[in-house]
């Protein structure tokens, strides 16, 4: 019996990094100390790099109005190969095999392209700003 709690507890830890808050549509990395927004809108709303930075700023989701676009590492956190069907951390519940633009756009291109997390693959990419892809906020916490 005490080496179930020991195990118990053990995995309680363990799972604590990354988890779901399914009762405000939330993801938590507490490791990292960030919220991402995982609702129906994270697969819903397609919007050229301008337009998800701008949704992201404007957005007051859940008493909460300092979300922003994610950064290329942050989205690298939450990456998981294993989840072959969208390369996620399994704590997600929404979440498409597509690009999601992240906040970085390039000098060297003018401000042309912007990086993306892929989670086709789970390998980040840049593309025109213009084109349209998926958005995901997140704040710090």
């Amino acid at each position: 019996m005490k080496y179930l709690l020991l195990l118990f507890v053990f995995l309680s830890f363990v799972d604590a990094k990354i988890y779901r808050d399914g009762s405000k549509d939330v993801v938590i990395d507490d490791e990292a100390r960030l919220m991402w927004i995982d609702d129906i809108s994270v697969v819903k709303n397609l919007l050229n790099h301008d337009e998800a930075q701008k949704y992201c700023e404007e957005l007051n989701f859940i008493g909460f109005s300092d979300w922003r676009l994610a950064k290329i590492e942050e989205f690298e956190r939450i990456v998981y190969k294993k989840n072959t069907k969208t390369n996620i951390n399994f704590a997600f519940k929404y979440n498409v095999p597509d690009g999601y633009w992240a906040n970085k756009a390039h000098w060297r291109t003018f401000w042309y392209n912007a990086d993306y997390m892929h989670f086709v693959s789970g390998t980040p990419y840049y593309d025109n700003r213009k084109t349209k892809k998926y958005v995901r906020c997140v704040r710090d916490y």
